[in-house]
């Protein structure tokens, strides 16, 4: 069971230097360390598919490159993107895929996960604030959840699942009579109560979360109060971003 780290005040943590289309090429940590993003995203190549540029003298073929996009020391994730070049047709159109990608390790069992985000949150995030390696991050956390930097901060995570403390059970929330609920799957919520607001999101009153595989230690709420259970959602991907773990 974690916080999720960060967000406004926080200690300075990195910065970052990006090239002309954001990508970051090296990563300036609090202590002065300077990590190339070659090194960075070294670290999670397990869970990467493997770079490659294959053409025939007519300029047909494919090419898959891997930038980084975001990196948090303190979490130890990154976000990288996963860019696939092919061309079918001598003097033909160049086609590109683009994919991005939240990736890191389960914090129990250490396993390495990947997880598609939003294109869009990252780049955002990036116009807003080029310089801080982390801001990617919050960002695709937030589209994930679909929460604010506030509900981040406050929030408890299970792998893809994040428990937010809530003012009290929702207006027109439909109670659901159950002694647990199954959320994402693999993730099993006991609570006092439970209820679904108008978007379909659990709510549980004094929430306990276990994961049936056991990749994950129980997590819990803050009290016996209400607490949303967010499920992280997955942005569409071409074929080499595909999720991969929890």
């Amino acid at each position: 069971m974690q916080h999720v780290s960060d967000l406004e005040g926080a200690p300075f943590v990195a910065t970052a230097r990006r090239g002309a289309y954001g990508a970051t090429q090296e990563i300036e940590l609090a202590s002065g360390e300077r990590m190339a993003a070659e090194r960075i995203v070294a670290g999670f190549e397990e869970i990467l598919p493997a770079r490659f540029a294959i053409f025939d003298t007519g300029m047909r073929g494919d090419s898959l490159n891997i930038d980084l996009y975001g990196y948090d020391p303190e979490q130890a994730v990154a976000i990288v993107q996963i860019r696939h070049f092919f061309r079918r047709y001598q003097n033909g159109y160049a086609n590109v895929h683009k994919d991005y990608v939240l990736i890191g390790r389960n914090e129990e069992t250490k396993a390495l996960f990947r997880h598609p985000v939003s294109a869009h949150a990252i780049h955002a995030a990036i116009r807003k604030d080029g310089t801080d390696p982390v801001a990617p991050i919050r960002a695709a956390q937030r589209w994930m959840w679909g929460v604010t930097d506030a509900q981040l901060m406050a929030g408890i995570r299970q792998g893809d699942i994040l428990i937010v403390p809530a003012r009290g059970r929702p207006a027109k929330a439909e109670r659901t009579e159950a002694e647990s609920v199954l959320v994402g799957g693999t993730h099993e919520v006991h609570a006092m109560a439970f209820c679904r607001d108008a978007k379909g999101i659990v709510y549980a009153l004094g929430p306990t979360v276990r994961h049936t595989k056991g990749q994950h230690l129980a997590a819990y709420g803050d009290g016996d109060f209400w607490h949303s259970i967010r499920v992280g959602r997955e942005a569409d991907t071409w074929e080499w971003g595909k999720r991969l773990g929890d």
